[in-house]
């Protein structure tokens, strides 16, 4: 079925420009071949002749020789981490076949090659060349370090981000295990310059990198299919939604800022790469088949109370002569289970088969856990209330009517301590699909299917915001169901360094189901899936990577394209008269290039073309259905970086680098509360163009104090300028309406600091993330002017964001710190520690410039108080076949709200969580 859905894809009418791109492609590759005879030994000429190449490498730390060999001739190496640790190589250099070379970086270390296939090749102690593979094709191998070739990794290492220009960061599936919390997003914490948006409320990941967030700025990459959908948040904005499940990820690699690679068209804050699974993650060393279990429990919450249970603050209606409540919440939601008893819980089994030719693997996942319970230590809430809610104000109360009641909140949000936090439950399955098929002539083919299902608690913000809401209610559940495919084929022939070719295609089909009622309680007619709406996605992916080398020393040029179509349409059942419809798509052509003319010495530069269709075919104020508004753009974006490495394992660097974003599927369409600049109106809606600079410095040294000891540090400073950015605001022309428009600029400037230290049986890692500086400016007459501490404001610029914009609720903490401690024992079978996150206030206090609070329209500035967490983890190895692991996060149970959230919505209080991993 999934082959199909992609073969009629693939004959569409859209089809015809990713045929333009694959011809595009070859052509380039053909015409290159009589290029490269000046800088290479003539090709081989029998088909199953190696290919000799140049080689240079010098002498340095085992793995991060192999990841250089690996990127240098495009090899798969399979090797166990433990021997490689310590392990320094004399290095290559030369001309010779891709195998002698790499016998030639092994030479003395005591670890020998296996071969595996024509590039593939298996790294094992000389000791136990004997017992390695006890069946044809076995492959003996324990945690995987390097697979290159293969991926969307393709030769990304844990070393690779202290070894190139730009940041990026490598999270690896330990590390998702150990720190994987009760949310989806708690994966990508203590990653610097990184948070997951609304991470408690909607069960989904919402990256915002280095300020960027949303409208596909930040794009979630899942075996190279992207999906994200963009969902209407009320009075806190918007909120963007792509589904995953954490036992299926293998590995994630966070690229920051604009991106050169092939999948890097629109991505203006960065790149997060997704690998699920493969079966390396699943079988024993040494065996061709098995079977992996996963499963585990977590405390700290409770069942999902019957629909219109009331929590914290109820029964303060904001209605004419309301009675005022006598107390702070009711007895509901204050039963918070014991540290010990299970109350949620997950489990995946995942089995594997690997041969010569193929790899096939099969998992399935469920995952639930009721609603969680807040801290209740910290900053804690405390009710004023008051008769008279108009002498208070809108975002103190709820209203501005004179005799209306409401109550003022001293603290952060509704909920008391220790109270069930209500919209808050998961009960999630999935189901992975996938198979590796190797093909004569250095040829692969990897196949995939995913599906994704989840029944979650989710409440408007708006709900718990204001008084008018009674509080905190347990409102219906939500869901999502998705479905991704992806068909990928490579082709890297040993004997010819011009072609390293890939090419994916993929599909992703996401239909969210909202039902909604406003103020609960039926009030109002409940709507079975008011905001609902159906994401379907599919693009295609091009790429060739020629290698050169000769007098002018070692180059690298890659280039290729990419297309992408994407639809959007109200959901079955939602309502079309304020739903969103519409269609885009895109097209992207690029060429990269790198250049080593000395060991020392490394330069990159990209060019990329971009070219964007959209349509809105909203039925709001357009019952017909028809196209109502289109939106066409194109642009050009260079990259230029240039990294020097004074000494062995120490770099500097400088990067500059510019992307083009088209608007959105939801930027395009109108729909309840938000419209678009649409014809008539200025010029309608322009691409986004950022501007960004990187200056940074990278160690990566083994060997620093003690034998076998890892140093690592990446210091940088990152200055985002994005044009034309894309947000909504009210319009002086368009009084008392608002729409999706260009302001005049984005700014932000910061500083990162990651560091990791290994000793061996004490390792340490350290994060950090400062803003210097945030900035959002107008263009002249596009916004009404705010209120400023009773003065009429004629600024442009805000530090906060522009009044009425989504980027209000978007700005990251001005100070981030993440510091994880841990020790090895019994011979590394036991690994325990502690993490310490610091999070700290908001980069301003408000949206004005002054520093003061700015009314910000129908958006409500949610705020945060800072917060320090302490999470404790051990994992226990008892063998090659079972592990153990426990888990306590937020062991201090502190009450707190997280970053960038959008409802007030106290985070889990103190959870214990233990899993075991069993491998047949």
């Amino acid at each position: 079925m999934a082959l199909s859905k992609l073969a009629r894809i693939a004959t569409s009418r859209d089809a015809r420009v990713t045929r333009s791109v694959f011809t595009f492609v070859l052509l380039g590759t053909t015409m290159l071949t009589p290029v490269a005879a000046p800088f290479q030994p003539a090709l081989a000429q029998g088909a199953g002749q190696a290919q000799a190449r140049g080689f240079s490498i010098p002498a340095q730390p085992l793995s991060s020789a192999l990841s250089a060999f690996i990127t240098a001739s495009g090899w798969q190496v399979g090797y166990s981490s433990s021997i490689a640790s310590g392990v320094t190589s004399q290095g290559v250099s030369g001309t010779m076949t891709a195998e002698q070379a790499l016998r030639t970086l092994l030479s003395g270390t005591g670890i020998s090659v296996r071969m595996t296939g024509a590039n593939t090749a298996t790294l094992v102690q000389e000791s136990a060349g004997a017992e390695g593979a006890t069946v044809d094709g076995a492959i003996a191998l324990d945690t995987i370090d390097v697979s290159g070739g293969g991926g969307a990794s393709d030769g990304f290492t844990p070393d690779t981000p202290y070894q190139t220009a730009g940041s990026s960061t490598y999270i690896s599936s330990e590390k998702i295990d150990r720190f994987r919390g009760t949310s989806v997003g708690d994966m990508l914490s203590g990653t610097p310059g990184v948070l997951n948006a609304d991470n408690r409320n909607g069960a989904a990941l919402d990256v915002n990198i280095r300020g960027m967030q949303g409208q596909n700025r930040v794009p979630i990459s899942v075996d190279g299919a992207v999906q994200e959908t963009t969902v209407y948040r009320g009075y806190s904005g918007i909120a963007g939604r792509s589904y995953v499940d954490p036992d299926f990820i293998g590995s994630v690699m966070v690229e920051k800022g604009p991106s050169s690679a092939a999948d890097g068209s629109g991505v203006i804050g960065g790149i997060v790469r997704m690998n699920t699974i493969g079966v390396d993650d699943i079988l024993l060393p040494g065996k061709n088949s098995g079977i992996r279990f996963k499963g585990g429990f977590n405390t700290n919450s409770s069942s999902v109370p019957p629909l219109d249970t009331t929590g914290g603050l109820h029964g303060a209606g904001a209605y004419p002569n309301a009675s005022l409540p006598t107390s702070f919440g009711g007895p509901d939601g204050m039963d918070r289970p014991s540290l010990l008893e299970p109350t949620g819980g997950n489990g995946s089994i995942a089995a594997g088969f690997r041969s010569e030719h193929i790899d096939v693997v099969a998992a399935y996942a469920q995952r639930k856990n009721g609603n969680y319970h807040a801290g209740r230590k910290g900053d804690v809430p405390s009710p004023t209330f008051f008769p008279d809610c108009g002498s208070v104000g809108l975002t103190s109360c709820g209203s501005t009517q004179p005799g209306w009641t409401g109550v003022v909140f001293e603290g952060l949000n509704r909920y008391r301590p220790g109270e069930e936090v209500l919209n808050t439950s998961q009960d999630n399955s999935s189901m992975l699909l996938k198979s590796t098929v190797r093909l004569p002539s250095d040829q692969q083919i990897d196949l995939s299917y995913m599906s994704y299902e989840s029944d979650y608690g989710e409440i408007m913000p708006s709900q718990i915001m204001y008084s008018e809401a009674y509080g905190a209610y347990q409102a219906r559940l939500h869901g999502i169901t998705m479905d991704t495919y992806t068909a990928k084929y490579k082709w890297n022939p040993a004997d010819n360094d011009l072609i390293k070719f890939k090419a994916g295609l993929w599909m992703t089909d996401a239909e969210l189901t909202t039902p909604y009622a406003w103020y609960g309680y039926n009030d109002f007619p409940e709507l079975s899936n008011f905001y609902g709406s159906r994401n379907k996605r599919w693009g295609l992916n091009i790429e060739n990577v020629s290698t050169f080398d000769g007098y002018w020393g070692n180059i690298s040029l890659s280039y290729g394209g990419s297309f992408t179509r994407e639809t959007l349409e109200p959901g079955e059942g939602a309502d079309v008269s304020i739903g969103r419809a519409g269609n885009r798509r895109e097209v992207s052509l690029f060429t990269a290039s790198e250049w080593k003319p000395a060991d020392w010495l490394t330069l990159n530069g990209a060019l990329r073309y971009t070219e964007y269709k959209a349509q809105d075919s909203s039925q709001i104020l357009n019952p017909t259905g028809e196209v109502f508004a289109e939106y066409k753009g194109d642009g050009f974006a260079p990259t230029a970086s240039a990294t020097v490495e004074p000494w062995e394992g120490i770099q500097f660097y400088a990067k500059y680098a510019e992307a083009i974003r088209g608007p959105s599927a939801f930027e395009i369409t109108r729909g309840f509360s938000t419209g678009t600049a649409v014809p008539g109106f200025g010029n309608g809606l322009l691409p986004e163009h950022a501007k960004t600079w990187e200056f940074g410095s990278n160690v990566l040294r083994d060997n620093l104090f003690i034998e076998g000891d890892k140093a690592r540090l990446k210091a940088s400073y990152f200055d985002n300028n994005v044009e034309n950015y894309l947000t909504r605001t009210f319009m002086s022309s368009l009084p008392g309406q608002t729409a999706i428009v260009n302001i005049d600029s984005a700014k932000l400037r910061g500083i990162e600091l990651s560091a990791s230290y290994d000793m061996g049986r004490v390792f340490g890692e350290l994060s950090y993330t400062h803003y210097i500086h945030t900035e959002f400016c107008n263009k002249p007459g596009q916004a009404s002017n705010p209120n400023i501490g009773g003065v009429q404001s004629t600024d442009l610029c805000f530090k906060g964001g522009v009044p009425n914009s989504y980027v209000v609720n978007q700005l990251p903490p001005k100070d981030m710190v993440s510091l994880t401690l841990g020790m090895r024992a019994f011979e590394d079978q036991l690994t325990f520690g502690g993490r310490m996150t610091y999070i700290g206030e908001r980069p301003t206090s408000g949206i004005g410039i002054s520093g003061t609070d700015a009314a910000g329209g129908t958006i409500a500035n949610v705020k945060w108080t800072p917060y320090t967490l302490l999470d404790l983890f051990a994992s226990y190895k008892i063998n090659e076949q079972f592990q153990l692991d426990l888990t306590v996060d937020n062991v201090t149970d502190v009450y707190y709200m997280d970053t960038l959230t959008l409802g007030l919505m106290p985070s889990p209080g103190r959870t214990l969580r233990t899993g075991i991993t069993a491998r047949f």
